[in-house]
């Protein structure tokens, strides 16, 4: 008889060996009870086999760390992208199929995975030194939009020789300044790091508590998450987590712990601003008006401290916005065409979807979502850390596209084979574009198939109890 589809009850086990002669009736009892006890519990070693994966997920993220320790150059690192895929795929089968965890536990990997790049040198980017570096010369009283680290000797000059493009004047909000401030004064490259780390472990943990648990266990395991944050300790990171907060506050219900969040997290790395106008839309116009008019306060009391008004404020940020190009996904088709016409053409493509977003979805977590995904595809430039503005809202919607997309962006790290130590630059590899978007494309569809229904079921409701 055929036994397709039939579903089988696990059964003890029943010894037939006979006790142990000259025993008494209660050893009896216990051999009984002893015989009859189940060989084998097939849930027990499903969630054995699942936490081994877990744990294999961890001793990535450690071996990484130890290969990226024994580098001493640059262009030694693109090494590890064999490692991050096959890592990144793990944390991703992990969190999406593997049982639900608490948050208690989500965290404790969180913990763990950044552990082993606390302290690595920052060959994957080198940011975090112009962050101490600004942080340092702001605290001096020097105005850093006015004045570039190459114009700043006597500051520190071993760490101002480390920065990248010291001719290039401060291109961050005035927050960010006060997040650097607080590295420079922490003191070293590691606690910049720890300090980061530390922050991204909050995500995580909002992230679980407020979005999904699955989603949460991919970003704590996660190679993007781990090694942006504890190895690279990119601005973005805190940015990102008071976005989190942000959404947490709404799904409890504090809408106005949602917009302080949301003000905050703009004024550090300026995404944020994007919740704004869903966030706001419950308020009547005169409570809107006046909410605007509080965050443009909030940001001109940030910035008074560090900065003299004038027509240098934006130097560094019109640079960058006008010159700076990489790994880009529809930049470099239509550069050729529309020539300077390109990035203002993208800029206006991008605003007209997002507004078209908030036209459709009222939930801020989607928006953001719509945003980073738009943000990724028509920005110029598209460094490994900025796919976190996509990453991190769709974990926390429980969706997997960017979960196995986001390697394609590890994937640009190959960039640094070309590197030169000698003049701290690097030239494009041939074929980078398709092998990074190539492979975002297969990820998405991968991780859609991956996550399926079931994270859609772990999303919490917009009130949990």
């Amino acid at each position: 008889m055929s036994t397709t589809g039939r579903r089988y009850d696990r059964k003890p086990s029943v010894s037939i060996a006979s006790p142990p002669s000259g025993t008494g009736p209660a050893l009896d009892q216990e051999w009984c009870h002893i015989s009859a006890s189940p060989r084998f519990d097939a849930d027990s070693f499903r969630n054995l086999l699942w936490g081994l994966a877990a744990a294999s997920a961890v001793a990535a993220s450690a071996l990484g760390a130890s290969r990226m320790a024994s580098f001493v150059d640059r262009a030694e690192a693109p090494r590890l992208l064999p490692l991050f895929v096959g890592w990144a795929v793990v944390a991703v089968v992990v969190g999406f199929r593997g049982p639900r965890r608490g948050v208690a536990a989500i965290v404790a990997f969180a913990v763990v995975a950044r552990l082993p790049w606390i302290g690595t040198p920052p060959l994957l980017s080198d940011d975090l030194y112009r962050y101490l570096f600004e942080g340092q010369a702001a605290a001096l009283g020097y105005d850093v939009f006015r004045y570039a680290p190459a114009e700043l000797p006597g500051v520190n000059d071993p760490l101002r020789a480390l920065v990248n493009h010291p001719e290039v004047s401060s291109v961050y909000p005035p927050l960010a300044l006060w997040w650097f401030r607080l590295l420079a004064a922490a003191g070293s490259v590691w606690t910049t790091q720890a300090l980061t780390a530390a922050v991204d472990v909050v995500t995580v943990g909002l992230v679980a508590r407020w979005g999904s648990p699955a989603g949460a266990l991919v970003l704590a395991l996660h190679p993007l998450a781990v090694v942006e944050s504890a190895a690279g300790a990119h601005v973005d990171v805190p940015a990102i987590t008071l976005a989190t907060a942000s959404l947490a506050a709404h799904r409890s219900g504090n809408p106005r712990l949602a917009l302080v969040a949301a003000t905050f997290g703009a004024w550090l790395k300026l995404f944020p601003v994007v919740l704004g106008p869903t966030l706001l839309r419950p308020l009547p116009w005169p409570a809107r008006a006046a909410v605007v008019a509080a965050g443009l306060a909030t940001g001109v009391v940030l910035a008074a401290p560090h900065l003299s008004f004038g027509p240098h404020l934006l130097v560094g940020a019109r640079a960058y916005a006008s010159t700076w190009a990489f790994s880009g996904f529809v930049f470099p088709w239509l550069a050729p065409a529309l020539g300077a016409a390109t990035r203002p053409a993208l800029a206006a493509v991008a605003v007209a979807v997002v507004l078209g977003a908030h036209a459709r979805w009222r939930d801020p977590a989607v928006l953001w979502a719509v945003s980073g995904t738009v943000f990724c595809l028509t920005s110029p430039t598209v460094h490994p850390w900025y796919v976190a503005w996509a990453l991190v809202p769709s974990l926390f919607l429980g969706r997997g596209e960017w979960a196995l997309a986001s390697i394609g962006s590890l994937l640009s790290y190959r960039v640094l084979l070309g590197f030169d130590a000698a003049t701290g630059t690097w030239t494009e590899v041939p074929g980078s574009w398709w092998l990074v978007w190539g492979t975002a494309a297969i990820g998405a569809i991968l991780g859609r198939c991956v996550a399926g229904d079931q994270l859609e079921r772990s999303v919490p409701s917009a009130t949990p109890p």
